[in-house]
């Protein structure tokens, strides 16, 4: 490759590592509810991760072992660690930054600490494994919150960020793969009625950032005009 190209290609890759094009959507489904929470817990996000380098691994272990498949089992139990690793994170960043929001723009209620959310789940028998399955009525009585906030990502990789970024240069953004996303809907609900009170939907795509306080901050930042608890 010509050298001039190579700069030009190494200057493009830069400017669109910081890239990504969002979209999102708020939706306030019983605004008297919210108005009335003065406490609200924040749950460990749901995760989802698919990228290449995985599928490429898993593909991998499970050629070289058709039978019993331990190595098929050892990555799975790795890819269910660094997601429930990413939720916890996500939920101490949102918190984090929901706090930092608190200094331009007072908020209603009262956000219960994650180390102290986490605690109570524990002491409550419920893990992170079965969030899902539990009712708003048992939350509530673990965590002693008038609503909680929960959150669900899917981050969709198929390629490391360099290489996706050199793909879609050289393709004219036309490549599919090179293309990632992430996925973000935050929900909120009433833990005395059980009822979904508000919900928004976040996406991003092109070259986003996966780190946890980069997503808090993109989620914060395209919510605040539609957050129910931060003063208009």
């Amino acid at each position: 490759m010509p050298r001039f190209s190579f700069a030009i290609l190494l200057m493009l890759s830069l400017w669109l590592a910081g890239c990504a094009r969002r979209s999102h959507q708020a939706e306030a489904l019983a605004p008297a509810a919210l108005a009335a929470h003065r406490t609200v817990a924040i749950l460990p996000f749901a995760v989802e991760l698919e990228r290449l380098r995985d599928l490429a691994k898993h593909a991998g272990v499970w050629a070289r072992d058709s039978a019993a498949r331990p190595l098929g089992s050892t990555l799975e139990s790795g890819l269910q660690a660094e997601r429930r690793q990413m939720g916890y994170l996500l939920q101490a960043a949102l918190q984090a930054e929901l706090m930092r929001q608190q200094a331009q723009r007072p908020i209603t209620s009262t956000f219960q600490n994650p180390a102290e959310t986490n605690q109570r789940l524990a002491r409550a028998g419920i893990t992170y494994e079965s969030l899902p399955t539990r009712s708003m009525a048992e939350l509530r009585a673990a965590l002693g919150v008038d609503a909680v906030l929960t959150g669900q990502t899917s981050m969709h990789q198929l390629l490391p960020g360099g290489v996706s970024i050199a793909v879609f240069v050289l393709s004219n953004g036309s490549n599919p793969m090179a293309d990632n996303s992430v996925r973000t809907a935050l929900d909120i609900y009433d833990t005395q009625s059980g009822q979904l009170v508000w919900r928004f939907d976040h996406e991003l795509h092109g070259k986003p950032s996966t780190s946890p306080a980069a997503l808090a901050k993109a989620l914060v930042r395209d919510m605040k005009d539609d957050f129910p608890y931060l003063k208009k």
